[in-house]
């Protein structure tokens, strides 16, 4: 009896032979990645026990999970996707489904497939979930309840026809892993408690100068639901949280939430600072090497975040080493990484990626992979939108951006880190020298021999996406300067496939070849296409992107990071002693 089904959206559940770039294939177009080449590059998925039961599974369906075991007494499973049939059944009460980007409309899917003019894999694959769910409880629990939600659940914000379109009873916004339980056990009965929840959405808009401005949107259909801003039950605690009770994908753990930076483009930046201790992650380690997971991977919308203290942002370097020491220390595991980071900190101080390299021994065919919003290369626009993200350096005065990103660029290669950038397109301001800049700033590392990806993102803002109905044309609204960094993006991921497929992944070499071919082949053809492509629909982007291939000019003042960084830690020595 299974009362409460979990799953999860199916491009979550592939491991894409443990190839850092190919998750970002689900984003891709149906029409130009042929189903039997998705397939094998998809492979392989996540392992299930005898019941078809997920024994990995998304972070986030793991929390819900442990909220409900610990805190209802409905009987939930995690399921993978494939083996719903066997625990759909006449008992089955509610069904609910994790999901990123349910409809293909998330940042980077929208540069992949212009709007939605192309059906994304990642949008064919939930909706074929949805269906093959609909036609199971439709014969066999017809009353059962069809729940959404996950980072991805803002899209039905923007589309909610596809909510009835799909047969989706409720959506499910926000952090709810504290309070899910209540939700379930009411829907369960038949009722929702609204003294607790909230029947709409919460929506953030920032206004010029950046500021957030919330509120509570009433959802007339009731499928929208939220924690009620005037509930007893507030943000959680970390202690609210539960720990999660089955293990997760890439050995997922969560260790902050929150990052403080005050981006007016980001809504992270809307949730408050709070820490897991070291025991309470490693609660979580030990939960995913009884599952067989080796690897720790930080959950964290910045890592160096992590216990902050500093106003300035200078990180807690002896809560992250202690933190990484901690779990390391664990046996069995061999790995540790990080989810999400700034640029600006291992530029101040090198000794923090390198610190982790030793502990979590990273080398040459060991690499520290994490996620970087680099944004832009333009002085302007970081002074704009996200002058906090230079601390403890400040852009104008100190250095400038160019300057931040090609040292702190240069400390985690140095540390055997490659990061994956993401820039954003069409911020508030911005300008074509603004884009120049960043293309210079991207040719140079690149020219430098330096390891990274860079992948451009339009329409990042969710803020700004709330309201809008009608997405436009991407692609045919591009100025050539814009299109002419998509370009450079592009070929730089091209130079990093060719560098990388050889040195990562797990597969035997036989296999690393044809996988190592097949994105050859497949960036190959994307550069071309793009290039095709822009110059048919626009003569200026096909001067600009020519110009571009040859375009390294960046922004520098000669900064000296050393006179810099001896700077930094004589005010922190005197702060240090003051405050003692």
């Amino acid at each position: 009896m299974t009362e409460v089904v979990l799953t999860f959206d199916p491009s979550l559940g592939h491991m894409f032979h443990n190839f850092p770039l190919l998750s970002f294939l689900p984003c891709a177009p149906v029409r130009f990645v042929p189903p039997p080449i998705y397939r094998y590059l998809s492979l392989p998925e996540v392992p299930v026990d005898e019941h078809g039961r997920a024994i990995l599974a998304p972070y986030g369906i793991r929390k819900v999970e442990a909220c409900l075991k610990m805190r209802s007494k409905l009987r939930a499973e995690v399921v993978h996707p494939k083996y719903l049939d066997r625990h759909i059944r006449e008992d089955t009460k509610l069904i609910a489904v994790n999901t990123m980007d349910p409809l293909g409309i998330g940042p980077l899917t929208i540069m992949f497939n212009n709007c939605g003019r192309e059906k994304s894999w990642v949008a064919h694959e939930f909706e074929t979930l949805i269906r093959s769910i609909n036609v199971l409880r439709r014969n066999r629990c017809p009353k059962a309840k069809l729940l959404v939600g996950g980072s991805g659940e803002w899209e039905f914000e923007i589309r909610p026809e596809m909510i009835d379109y799909l047969g989706i009873d409720y959506v499910v916004q926000g952090e709810m892993d504290d309070i899910i339980h209540i939700l379930f056990d009411g829907l369960a009965e038949g009722y929702i408690d609204n003294t607790v929840f909230f029947q709409g959405f919460k929506s953030t808009v920032f206004d010029q100068r950046g500021r957030a401005t919330i509120t509570y949107v009433k959802d007339p259909n009731g499928h929208f639901i939220s924690r009620h801003p005037f509930s007893r039950y507030k943000i959680p605690k970390i202690s609210d949280i539960p720990t999660i009770v089955g293990g997760t994908i890439s050995g997922q753990v969560e260790i902050m939430r929150g990052c403080g930076l005050d981006c007016d483009f980001c809504e992270v930046t809307t949730r408050p600072l709070r820490y897991y201790p070291p025991e309470k992650v490693l609660e979580e380690v030990k939960v995913n090497l009884r599952a067989g997971v080796r690897n720790a991977w930080f959950i964290t919308d910045n890592q160096w975040a992590y216990m902050l203290r500093d106003p300035d942002y200078w990180p807690n370097k002896e809560a992250i080493e202690k933190l990484y020491r901690t779990v390391m220390s664990l046996r069995g595991v061999i790995h540790a990484n990080p989810m999400h980071a700034t640029l600006a900190p291992p530029a101040a101080d090198p000794e923090l990626p390198m610190m982790i390299a030793k502990l979590v021994g990273a080398g040459p065919r060991k690499h520290i992979g994490v996620q970087i919003g680099l944004e832009t290369g333009s002085d302007n626009l970081v002074l704009s939108h996200m002058s906090r993200k230079a601390l403890p350096f400040h852009v104008g005065v100190d250095a400038t951006w160019s300057e931040i990103v090609i040292e702190g660029q240069k400390a985690l290669n140095a540390a055997y880190w490659v990061p994956a950038y993401t820039i954003i397109l069409g911020l508030s301001g911005e300008s074509d020298e603004d884009i120049w800049d960043t293309i210079g700033l991207i040719n140079y590392m690149a020219s430098q021999n330096l390891l990274f990806t860079v992948t451009p993102m339009a329409l990042v803002s969710l803020g700004s996406l709330r309201g809008n109905q009608s997405l436009t044309d991407v692609y045919s609204s591009l100025t050539p300067a814009q299109a002419a960094l998509i370009y450079v993006c592009w070929r730089n991921t091209k130079r990093m496939a060719e560098i990388m497929a050889w040195r990562l992944g797990s597969d035997n070499p036989l296999l690393k070849l044809v996988t190592g071919g097949i994105l050859n082949l497949g960036a190959n053809f994307w550069l071309n296409s793009l290039e095709n492509y822009f110059s048919k629909v626009n003569p200026e982007a096909k001067k600009a992107i020519e110009k571009a291939k040859k375009y390294n000019s960046i922004h520098t003042v000669g900064t000296d990071f050393n006179k810099l960084r001896a700077r930094f830690k004589e005010i922190k020595s005197r702060a240090s002693l003051v405050s003692n």
